[in-house]
């Protein structure tokens, strides 16, 4: 055997499960696709990196509701948001911030999650092999043998964290569903979840240039429960928190029709709207100026009177039509994966293949917008290594947790590096 435990792929639970490895003293070594780590997470919150979501563990898994709540439990509970931010305060570093419920890298700057990651694991001289694709994954009787274009390995333990198949460009091309039918372990159907809704070409809100938001709105489809959230118009296509809970669900639940209605007003009833609009009508006498005078955007406004819109009961259940969601290359999070039922939810171990982990998107889980998918990506990582370094204990002496001073002399290399670590961020320059 080459190595204990090979983590493949290098994104947001890949780099969770391999600091957690280096600490563990794990002999391990990561293997990604692309030429760098990270892609996807530096993507996230547009560059802002929404890590996790404020609350409880119940709280949270109120949030990412059913099925996926029974089978994240375990590791939830073992990694609360609170927990969570000071892991990352402890282990790396990075300090973080709460804004409207959501936890932030205090700099609200994905690249500094991303080199905290990298920093940490350069510092445990932990191996990352970039550009190296897995292609093949097959059982051995002892353990798995890992194929990339250039090199193979052999090693006692797996641990898939290959994400799902939103922005491939990222290097989330969908390997779960290729290693599943190599491995034989049962793939749930790809979908996309948190994705944008097209709107018809020549409908009045698709003519909006730019992006245009509207702070709170409540979508509705027959069959699911109503969905609040802001809701941005944008190049002909409706996103924003509330689309995009609202499109998990629909995915969920395997719904193709996304006739909604919008709700602009979910905090006024009725006749409280009714008579607002009609004392701006009287004033105005201009559904446009009206609209707007109530509280929408004036581009939004204009839209809607456009389309006919001139009543109370119009703007409580505005229906723009029939709606297409983007393609699944689009979505926030894939709906679908590795199915729940072939892995130990308190181990993230797969039943019939001792040895083969996953975490992650690539797991057939979910989460709402605003921190709860990162959140179940470092989780479930979190879980995996823990049960594989506890594995390796049992073996034999437990691991202890390496630090970069527990190195040999001969290997603390040249002071010269750390400019690229913490003391560079400090301003501070190394001694020659």
């Amino acid at each position: 055997m080459n190595t204990d435990l090979v983590i493949i792929g290098a994104g947001a639970a890949g780099l969770f499960a391999a600091c957690e490895a280096a600490d563990a003293g794990l002999k391990a070594v990561l293997l990604e696709r692309r030429h760098r780590a990270g892609l996807k997470l530096l993507m996230c919150g547009n560059n802002r990196c929404n890590l996790s979501h404020v609350g409880t563990a119940d709280e949270l898994l109120r949030a990412y509701g059913s099925p996926v709540r029974d089978f994240l439990a375990p590791a939830i509970r073992a990694l609360p948001p609170s927990d969570l931010q000071r892991w990352f305060q402890s282990r790396l570093g990075l300090r973080t911030k709460i804004l409207g419920n959501r936890i932030y890298p205090y700099s609200e700057k994905g690249d500094d999650v991303l080199h905290a990651f990298l920093d940490h694991l350069r510092d445990r001289d932990f191996p990352i092999a970039y550009s190296a694709p897995a292609e093949e994954v097959q059982r051995l009787d002892d353990g798995f043998l890992v194929r990339t274009p250039n090199f193979h390995l052999e090693t006692r333990s797996l641990l898939l964290t290959i994400g799902g198949f939103s922005y491939p460009r990222t290097g989330s091309v969908g390997d779960g569903e290729r290693f599943g039918k190599m491995l034989g372990v049962p793939f749930e159907e790809a979908r996309a979840g948190l994705v944008g809704l097209e709107l018809p070409p020549r409908h009045p809100l698709s003519q909006l240039s730019g992006s245009t938001d509207v702070q709170e709105v409540i979508v509705t489809v027959p069959s699911l429960p109503p969905v609040a959230g802001n809701l941005l118009v944008e190049n002909g296509v409706l996103r924003g928190a509330a689309v995009f809970d609202l499109t998990r669900l629909a995915a969920r639940h395997r719904l193709d029709d996304y006739s909604l209605s919008i709700d602009f007003f979910p905090h006024e009833s009725l006749p409280q709207l009714e008579r607002r609009l009609k004392a701006m009508l009287a004033r105005t006498g201009s559904p446009r100026t009206a609209i707007n005078a109530l509280g929408l955007p004036p581009m939004v406004a204009e839209a809607l009177a456009e389309d006919g819109v001139a009543t109370a009961g119009q703007l409580k259940e505005y229906r723009p039509g029939k709606l297409y969601p983007r393609p699944l290359k689009e979505a926030i999070v894939t709906i679908g994966g590795f199915a729940r039922s072939a892995f130990d939810p308190e181990t993230m171990e797969c039943h019939q293949l001792p040895g083969l982990h996953a975490a992650g998107e690539v797991l057939d889980i979910d989460g709402p917008t605003g921190g709860y998918n990162l959140h179940a990506a470092f989780a479930t990582a979190q879980l995996a290594i823990r049960h594989l370094a506890g594995r390796t204990s049992r073996k034999g002496a437990a691991p202890e947790p390496r630090r970069r001073d527990d190195r040999p002399a001969s290997r603390q290399g040249d002071p010269r590096k750390s400019a690229w670590g913490k003391h560079f961020w400090d301003g501070k320059r190394p001694t020659r």
